[in-house]
């Protein structure tokens, strides 16, 4: 949580008014941070309280500092920002200083390597349910029973009912009940699609079905939507 908090303070600007709403020792108004991490005898220093709001330091929209009795809070004023009409407010340092959704996920994500298979992920034609199940499915995430923690629990697949451990592989599209669906897609429009293992197929599909084409865009919608398909058929 600290180091979210410094993360979090890192990308926040705090524009100073008219002092009324920031903690003079504790907010981080100051170039240098928040005064009291930094100088913990500044209110003895410059005879102010702990609890101060920033105004007491102000005067008709000027800087107005009491004597400093410590030299080395002397670089409190040596630094300070320069005053604005209006209120205190604070703002994101992104874009136009409002904030926004995307601009929060950019601050926390981060990104990971690129994938190949991404692009069988987009298109005009995706279905957000889809897309979701074949993501899955591409990083070995379903739910399938060869799971090590399924204890006391037959792990063979319940498609095909030929006594094979329900793999990822197996269901897509080693299996014998999904092998015929793939088949009957083949047979009405011609799609390709190798002999390989899932992953095989995955990368020799991202590498072939690339581009904005209606033809590639199609294949992988299609693929998509058989692979949720068949999910569906599974957990059925």
């Amino acid at each position: 949580m600290l180091t979210l908090r410094h993360t979090l303070l890192s990308h926040i600007h705090f524009h100073v008014g008219d002092g009324n709403s920031f903690s003079l020792w504790h907010d981080p108004w100051h170039p240098l941070g928040p005064l009291i991490i930094r100088f913990p005898r500044g209110p003895q220093s410059t005879n102010t309280r702990l609890l101060d709001k920033l105004s007491v330091v102000m005067e008709d929209g000027q800087w107005n500092w009491p004597m400093i009795t410590d030299i080395a809070c002397l670089e409190i004023t040596h630094m300070l920002p320069p005053l604005s009409e209006g209120p205190d407010r604070i703002s994101w340092k992104f874009y136009d200083g409002s904030f926004t959704t995307s601009a929060d996920y950019a601050l926390f994500h981060l990104p990971g390597p690129k994938v190949s298979w991404s692009s069988l992920l987009l298109g005009p034609f995706k279905i957000p349910k889809n897309c979701f199940i074949i993501w899955l499915a591409i990083m070995g995430r379903l739910s399938t029973l060869d799971k090590p923690w399924l204890h006391n629990i037959c792990g063979n697949c319940i498609l095909c009912l030929d006594g094979v451990p329900e793999t990822h592989d197996h269901l897509f599209f080693t299996c014998s009940f999904s092998r015929r669906c793939l088949t009957i897609i083949r047979q009405q429009i011609s799609l390709p699609w190798p002999h390989r293992d899932w992953q095989r197929g995955v990368q020799w599909a991202s590498s072939r079905w690339r581009g904005k084409h209606v033809v590639s865009a199609a294949f992988r919608s299609l693929l998509a939507s058989l692979v949720y398909d068949i999910w569906q058929e599974r957990n059925s």
